[in-house]
């Protein structure tokens, strides 16, 4: 039982993170402008903060039940959000020569976290997962169940973004010379999760 809750968060986070996002391509972006520890750091950082998202979800799961209206007031936070963000990123891609284009960043540890905190998804997703697996009796309301499958949901997090940065690695030669597009293209990511949250919480 242990083992396959375990393995049910672990599929499940794996499957839900592994689309392009900003999470995924601003890792790959450090691994390519700065190094792989500085790529581990920032993994790190949305690791933390996935952690607290989890746990916070599980726990407000029955508060946010009775208050629906909660989650499409996070819905509209994140798009608005989402849509500044797109604009910065689309700027500094358009803006920046590629010489010019390296981007410093002081602490990626701390970027991860504040990075990861924005995502507003998480929490919902995480909600309805645990949810659907309780109502189907895959996952108990115990503690063991609880934290092996919040251990499986970090693992597969960390396994998402370090294989972006491990593939990114292994393509480096060829996507150093696009690399100054990378920031363009985290606008659009972000242009189309804000589109998506905007769609949702008003239709």
């Amino acid at each position: 039982m242990i083992l396959s809750n375990l393995v049910l968060g672990f599929v499940t986070s794996y499957i839900g993170y592994m689309s392009p996002s900003m999470l995924n391509i601003t890792a790959s972006k450090i691994r390519l402008e700065k190094s792989k520890n500085e790529a581990h750091k920032f993994i790190l950082g949305v690791l933390l903060i996935v952690v607290l998202q989890l746990f916070v979800s599980i726990s407000l799961m029955s508060f946010l039940n009775k208050y629906p209206e909660l989650i499409a007031y996070l819905k509209k936070i994140a798009a608005i959000v989402f849509f500044i963000l797109s604009i910065v990123f689309i700027k500094k891609g358009l803006t920046k020569k590629t010489s010019e284009n390296r981007v410093y960043i002081e602490n990626s540890f701390s970027l991860g976290m504040v990075l990861s905190l924005i995502n507003m998804f998480a929490i919902p997703f995480f909600i309805v997962e645990y949810k659907f697996f309780l109502m189907y009796g895959w996952l108990m309301k115990t503690t063991s169940s609880t934290i092996f499958f919040g251990l499986g949901s970090v693992l597969g997090v960390f396994l998402v973004l370090s294989s972006y940065v491990f593939l990114v690695n292994k393509f480096k030669n060829n996507l150093l010379r696009v690399t100054k597009y990378f920031n363009v293209f985290i606008g659009i990511v972000m242009s189309l999760v804000a589109l998506y949250s905007f769609l949702i919480s008003y239709f």
